[in-house]
């Protein structure tokens, strides 16, 4: 029997707007004769004192036509995905709300999408992945704040734990024993040790091999967008659960070294160039794979079906960084132009890389000047040439690979200073290259 508390003063510590707004919908919930209720993540952050406005609600009954109700009424934009029996509304001022009909689900094979059945509000609970995401408030006038804890996810959470609902909850999802690592790392929980022991058995199937590269993607970048990754990869490798993304993949004492440098990095560059976005999820899976072979690199982007962006990124890591770090290192090397020349390939996220690698090595004065390096080079990534290919057509020149070779010495010019004007351009094509300006 599920626990049923009167909580008002919970949803009360959410902003005005949004507690009117949830009134709102409760009453509407009244008018249609259903019951609504706000559950999962919403609930457990206010029960923890936290206040997050992912909010998911759900109905007993039809929960997608009660959604297409409150998007009419308020005006919100509405994506509908019926196998589910769910719909996202996102209101005017931006608020986002997902809705979806309390449901029952079943899985046809271990690891696949589930078929989903509308239940009542306690079987909608016990499907959910762990008992602290497995708790409901009403929102229906003359209940609205009313706790349901039908599975001791309140105690849970006084104890810190992370707990699953049933013995066959990892079988059905597998995405859960990254989720279980999410939960734990991020809250400073533990995992209960029945599930630990669940989690292992699963682990040890080819259930999570049998996951999609997108499902699997999902799961990993979420792990590496929390805010302490270096924790979520070091009890990742304590589970072995790092092998599913390569079986060579290993959280070594250097890989460790760079990955906890990350931070520092992010901090720095994002100081100095905060109009410069930074995929931060793929910088801790360059870092995390950073001693990884080409080969071992491509399996990994195949596996989890990275997009061709973010696959061009990771490649960029690696050895590849490595390289560079250590031209630039060379005491030789002392032109704007060659640091340029280095650099203009990388992706963003591979500088950020570079710089926490620097960092992990503890060496002041070499850290000093890549800082400087790429102060100077994301200020010449700028710098244009005055002529064109058109002005270099007009010049005479037939069009072919020359003029690349010859913007790519102007722009050398510019970034070096020997080149300053138009003038000084054309001057240098008709010394260099005999052509009549």
């Amino acid at each position: 029997m599920a626990s049923q508390t009167h909580r008002p003063a919970l949803l009360q510590r959410l902003p005005d707007r949004v507690v009117g707004l949830l009134r709102e919908i409760g009453q509407l919930g009244d008018e249609r004769g259903c019951r609504v209720y706000v559950v999962g993540g919403v609930v457990r952050d206010l029960l923890l004192g936290h206040v997050t406005l992912d909010l998911d609600l759900t109905v007993e009954g039809d929960g997608v036509a009660f959604a297409r109700l409150v998007a009419d009424r308020y005006r919100a934009g509405l994506a509908v995905f019926e196998r589910f029996a769910t719909a996202r509304l996102v209101f005017p001022d931006g608020l986002k709300i997902d809705i979806a009909t309390t449901r029952r689900e079943s899985y046809a094979l271990p690891g696949v999408l589930p078929t989903v059945q509308p239940a009542s509000i306690e079987e909608d609970l016990y499907r959910r992945d762990f008992t602290i995401n497995a708790i409901a408030l009403q929102l229906n006038p003359g209940q609205f704040g009313r706790l349901l804890d039908a599975y001791g996810g309140q105690s849970d959470l006084r104890a810190r734990t992370i707990r699953v609902l049933h013995a066959g909850s990892f079988q059905d999802d597998p995405t859960r024993i990254f989720r279980a690592v999410r939960f734990e790392q991020r809250l400073k929980f533990r995992l209960e040790r029945t599930t630990i022991r669940l989690l292992a058995q699963a682990a040890s199937t080819n259930l999570i091999q049998q996951l999609s590269g997108p499902r699997l993607q999902n799961e990993i970048l979420l792990l590496l967008g929390e805010r302490d990754p270096a924790r979520v990869m070091a009890r990742l490798s304590q589970l072995t659960l790092l092998r599913f993304l390569h079986r060579r993949l290993s959280y070594t004492t250097n890989v460790k070294r760079v990955v906890t440098a990350v931070p520092k990095a992010l901090t720095w560059w994002t100081g100095r160039f905060p109009d410069r976005g930074i995929d931060k999820p793929i910088v801790y899976f360059m870092a995390l794979s950073s001693e990884s072979s080409p080969a071992v690199m491509a399996t990994m982007i195949r596996r989890l079906a990275l997009s061709r962006e973010q696959a061009r990124k990771v490649s960029a890591g690696g050895k590849f960084v490595d390289r560079v770090l250590k031209r630039l290192a060379d005491e030789g090397i002392v032109r704007p132009s060659q640091v340029y020349r280095f650099l203009v390939d990388l992706p963003d996220e591979a500088l950020v890389l570079a710089l926490a690698k620097q960092m992990s090595l503890q060496q002041a004065a070499i850290l000093s000047r890549l800082k400087g390096q790429l102060v100077a080079y994301m200020k010449n990534r700028t710098i244009k040439t005055a002529l064109t290919g058109r002005d270099l057509q007009s010049m005479g020149l037939q069009p072919g690979p020359q003029y690349g070779t010859i913007l790519g010495k102007l722009l050398d010019g510019r970034i070096d200073g020997t080149i300053t004007t138009e003038a000084d351009e054309h001057a240098f094509i008709q010394k260099r290259f005999g052509l009549i300006g």
